[in-house]
């Protein structure tokens, strides 16, 4: 049996102190440890942690760090199979930024559970108290449950009655399916997991407790991470007709229609969640994401903002609270929540480059490109994290050249000699030429980086064109230019680059190539910019194409492609009558040519 402590005095003892200054108690489970190891019990460690997580995480005076981000404290400080040192628990707070430490070990012997609990102080390790309890392993379920109210009597704090209504939810009352049920999650943990072994025990808790609802609702969820996503809603359906105010079928079946897409439905079942359990920060999260999709961003951020409320060091939280003001163009005010998410989780990449992006949409490029460095850093092959970085490279140096030139101009040392700023005006300055071929080169391995792991990024591919005809490097940005158009044959702009690089390079044909090509996907550009330069003797483009066009026309006069295309002549021109009379032409021999269709409706609002 427990030794009998006052409760006043367990009151007393961390009264004198700060450390439950604070509205939320920051508690850390660590594994207790078997005494004498032997596999059959080691169910009992995992067990504990399990029942006291599931306990403690609805009330709301209590707040439990994620498992992940916890275990891995606990990795980093070297906590094995040995019961931890105060060293130990003062690095586990300073780490995981938990105020008190539950730690322990345990012997099952002649089928009775005897466990030592230690509670610690994590602000330096040292213990608060010690204690024992001792009872049938038939009893483990009592066991977890002294060790709850010891921890709710140390705190001092209220438990309110919807609280004691979720405390006294029972998962099963068997302990032989718990242990079925926990020896799955152990199964579950491994690096490489067996589905058919994690979804056997579960299978097998529920045979020995066919009301074992907890179990159904984790088959559930190892259905959904598999993608079996009926089966699992079979399951979550299921447990919610049998038991309709257990929160996490809800739960559970909220991811599935937001996998769907599904997001009134999804949005329904996550509200229902928060009514039955109100200190559900997951279920807050997924209100704010699908309201995010919604576009509902008041919403969204009320529901994310509740969240942080209930769990403040939950990355994902801070991350689609940024996501909320980057979707609506509010980049500097959308980085402080990036920076957040960052620094609560300093090791996702998706966090640094979502930062780096808003810095770079904010031109505080500096700034970007440390933050899409540490991306790359993280993830190697992400390609977006490379074009960013191509592109902020070259703001950067243009923003440091703008900047040196001004101060040169306001110390007064510019006499008007300097190549990077000739008469003193700044709007004129040129990149000095050393660091100019530097900022091409590194310009030029990001953006083949970004290419190399997307092959099929036709933007990173044309900036890679773009940079090498910069450099001078005409066969290369050619290359690039043509495997940009072989991935979009529409895009008027690389056309219009490899007609600058032709002219350039005196292969005047290939460029007036360039441009009838232009004049067939966007004629309103030939009719806006009719005629080129000295280089082309300032040939009339419009005149030349509008006359091939109609030579095509005189030899057939049902020509889908060229009657269009002269109608979209006469409309930039303004001849929208003329335009009129040649959709309808078109339409007469081709009544369901869309594009036809398209022009004419808009046509018809002049």
């Amino acid at each position: 049996m427990m030794y009998n402590i006052s409760k006043y005095l367990l009151i007393f003892l961390l009264t004198v102190s700060a450390l439950w200054a604070q509205d939320k108690r920051k508690v850390g489970l660590i594994p207790f440890i078997n005494e004498r190891p032997n596999p059959k019990y080691d169910w009992v460690s995992y067990g504990l942690e399990y029942y006291l997580r599931n306990k403690l995480s609805v009330l709301s005076g209590f707040y439990v760090p994620e498992k992940k981000v916890f275990q891995k404290v606990l990795d980093e400080i070297g906590f094995g199979k040995n019961p931890p040192t105060e060293r130990m628990i003062y690095h586990i707070g300073q780490y995981a930024k938990v105020e008190v430490t539950v730690s322990g070990s345990y012997v099952v012997e002649n089928g009775s559970l005897n466990l030592k609990i230690l509670y610690s102080n994590a602000y330096n390790g040292t213990p608060i108290l010690s204690t024992q309890i001792r009872e049938p392993l038939s009893k483990f379920f009592d066991v977890g449950n002294q060790i709850i109210d010891q921890l709710v009597n140390l705190a001092g704090i209220p438990v309110s009655e919807s609280e004691k209504r979720l405390l006294s939810f029972t998962l099963t009352n068997s302990v032989s399916a718990f242990e079925s049920f926990i020896r799955a999650y152990m199964e579950n943990n491994k690096p490489n997991p067996r589905f058919e072994v994690v979804t056997g025990l579960f299978k097998k808790a529920i045979q020995k407790d066919p009301k074992f609802w907890e179990a159904y609702y984790n088959l559930g969820i190892v259905y959904f991470n598999s993608g079996k996503l009926e089966d699992a809603l079979a399951q979550f359906d299921k447990v919610i007709q049998a038991l309709p105010n257990f929160s996490k079928p809800y739960f559970g079946r909220g991811l599935i229609y937001f996998k769907k897409n599904r997001y009134e439905e999804a949005l329904a079942n996550f509200q229902r969640v928060t009514e039955l359990n109100p200190n559900d920060y997951k279920a807050f999260y997924y209100i704010g994401r699908v309201n995010i999709k919604l576009k509902k961003y008041k919403e969204a951020e009320e529901a994310l903002n509740e969240a942080s409320k209930i769990n403040p060091e939950y990355a994902p939280i801070f991350y689609e609270l940024g996501n909320i003001y980057y979707n609506q163009g509010f980049y500097k005010k959308a980085i402080e929540f990036y920076r957040s998410a960052t620094e609560l989780n300093p090791k996702n990449a998706d966090y640094h480059l979502k930062l780096g992006d808003s810095y770079y949409r904010s031109q505080i490029f500096y700034n970007a490109l440390n933050e899409l460095n540490k991306a790359i850093d993280l993830q190697p092959d992400n390609p977006i994290a490379y074009f960013l970085k191509g592109l902020t490279i070259y703001k950067q140096a243009v923003i440091e050249e703008l900047i040196e030139a001004f101060l040169e101009l306001l110390n007064g040392t510019d006499d008007g000699s300097n190549p990077k700023n000739p008469g003193g005006n700044t709007s004129r300055f040129t990149m000095d030429p050393i660091k100019k071929k530097q900022v091409y080169l590194d310009m030029a391995i990001a953006f083949t980086n970004a290419v190399r792991y997307r092959p099929n990024f036709k933007e990173a591919i044309f900036n890679l064109g773009l940079t090498y005809h910069e450099m001078g490097s005409y066969d290369l940005a050619e290359k690039y230019y043509i495997l940009t158009l072989q991935h979009d044959s529409t895009l008027v702009r690389v056309y219009l680059k490899l007609a600058e690089l032709y002219t350039q390079t005196g292969q005047k044909d290939l460029a007036v190539e360039q441009y009838r090509k232009i004049f067939y996907l966007d004629p309103a550009y030939i009719v806006r910019h009719p005629t080129l330069g000295p280089e082309h003797r300032y040939l009339n483009l419009l005149s030349k194409f509008k006359k091939e066009l109609e030579e095509k026309l005189q030899k057939n006069p049902n020509d889908t492609q060229s009657n269009l295309t002269l109608a979209k002549v006469f409309e930039a021109q303004g001849n929208y009558g003329k335009a009129a009379n040649l959709i309808r032409r078109v339409l007469a021999f081709n009544p369901n040519n869309k594009e036809a269709k398209k022009l004419l409706n808009s046509l018809n609002k002049y």
